[in-house]
């Protein structure tokens, strides 16, 4: 296993990498610039080695990018030399932020394991369901609505690539019940969980109702780096790095497992409610239908 100096550094080394790759540098060359060997370099890229605000700066600084341009960065680096074992993130469907934790750790993660109890998950989302919690909040425009459903969808893309990663959702039945939007999206929003639980490397499961295990987690496996866990709030999230943090939410998937429906009983629930919210959405569709008429 690779010896890495924690999650932020190698998401800082990766913005980092990006960084000199758009500035069209290669390690080679900016490792003299920067008085370092290409190996440590490398490393630094990589998170397993670390790197201070100056350092960064400088690396930064070669790349040819101005002080407005870098802020974030360097709060991450600072973020990262506090080591404290959990961060918070601001909620990348709520900033245009290309350090958003949430996203690089969905992308890099090797098996992902979530757990929500009130609502599908983001990423197995329809549009039009993923539309009508973005839009609650009043404080949000047309085109942040519109932006905040954008990268929702974007971020379903990882469900899709050449070589996935697994992928284990456990849905509350509640959650599947609660009607978002109206009958025709809970429809359509039952559809996709079929056809997303369909794919070989996603497990949808649903957790009956009489069982309840606290709020919305992820946990995120890595081939050669530690776990990491995802606490979703509102507009950030909470990151949980330390193994006394993590282990224990590691154990909980376990205890949910063993509650949870299996995938044959979760399509049989999932597509029960969506030939009902199907029927409903059709009772709903004829009553305007007659109220127009009158």
């Amino acid at each position: 296993m690779e010896r890495t100096k924690g999650a932020q550094y190698r998401e800082l080394g990766a913005v980092l990498k990006d960084r000199r790759e758009q500035a069209g540098l290669t390690v080679a060359k900016l490792a003299p610039l920067m008085g370092f060997s290409t190996a440590k370099l490398s490393r630094i890229e990589t998170g397993q080695t670390v790197i201070d605000v100056v350092d960064a700066v400088t690396y930064l600084g070669h790349c040819g990018l101005y002080r407005a341009d870098v802020m974030d960065i360097l709060a991450l680096c600072r973020e990262a030399e506090r080591r404290l074992g959990y961060w918070l993130s601001p909620h990348g469907e709520w900033v245009e932020d290309s350090l958003n934790s949430l996203i690089y750790n969905e992308v890099t993660a090797v098996e992902s394991t979530m757990y929500e109890p009130l609502l599908v998950h983001g990423l197995l989302q329809t549009a039009d369901y993923a539309r009508i919690l973005i839009e609650r909040p009043q404080w949000r425009d047309r085109d942040g609505v519109d932006q905040g459903v954008r990268i929702r969808l974007l971020r379903q893309k990882i469900l899709d690539a050449r070589h996935p990663a697994k992928f284990g959702f456990f849905l509350h039945e509640q959650a599947l019940r609660l009607e978002v939007g109206g009958s025709a999206i809970m429809h359509e929003q039952m559809l996709k969980l079929l056809l997303v639980g369909a794919l070989d490397h996603v497990m949808i499961r649903v957790v009956p109702t009489g069982s309840a295990f606290g709020g919305a987690f992820t946990v995120f496996e890595y081939k050669h780096c530690p776990p990491l866990v995802y606490l979703d709030t509102y507009r950030t999230g909470l990151f949980l790095e330390d193994k006394e943090f993590v282990d224990p939410f590691r154990e909980l998937v376990s205890v949910i497992s063993e509650v949870a429906l299996d995938e044959g009983q979760s399509r049989e629930l999932i597509a029960a409610l969506a030939g009902k919210y199907d029927l409903r959405s059709a009772r709903d569709a004829d009553d305007r239908l007659e109220e127009e008429q009158l």
